[in-house]
């Protein structure tokens, strides 16, 4: 899967990579693994085709690293249309969920990754002070804060 003989060249989109890379997983996977991983894939791609903001459950203890990391392949290669980004683990600066889609040399890189968490936390922190002002601002005249 090249992107340069792939998505770009002939045509095919992210889906059709999508497709390819799930059959090969079912292929390596147990089926219930599988079923897992391809429930949360289809959930997920519910909610992206639905808009706005949404949740599913799955359950947690048959959603195991390895399966996590699958889902983020997925997940990777729908949201940029390329076979060679990687999902990285980025927790926030409080130890929040985070994560970055980075290019396979910056993900190889442990300078570079230090790189973009630097980035990232640099604009988490800028964020929270520009949330922390707006809401002090809207406490101020009087509007419902609570989120």
């Amino acid at each position: 899967m090249n992107d340069e003989n792939g998505s770009k060249d002939s045509g095919v989109g992210p889906a059709a990579f999508v497709g390819l890379y799930m059959q090969t997983l079912r292929a390596r996977m147990t089926p219930a693994e599988y079923k897992t991983l391809a429930t949360a894939v289809n959930e997920f791609c519910r909610l992206i085709t639905k808009g706005g903001t949404g949740s599913f459950q799955i359950d947690d203890t048959a959603f195991t690293p390895g399966l996590h990391q699958e889902l983020m392949t997925v997940i990777t290669m729908l949201a940029t249309g390329r076979t060679d980004h990687h999902y990285i683990d980025m927790p926030g600066p409080n130890g929040t969920f985070g994560g970055a889609m980075v290019q396979a040399d910056i993900a190889n890189d442990p300078e570079q990754l230090a790189a973009v968490r630097t980035k990232l936390n640099t604009w988490w922190a800028q964020r929270e002070a520009e949330d922390a002002t707006l809401d002090g601002i809207a406490r101020a005249s009087g509007l419902n804060t609570q989120r």
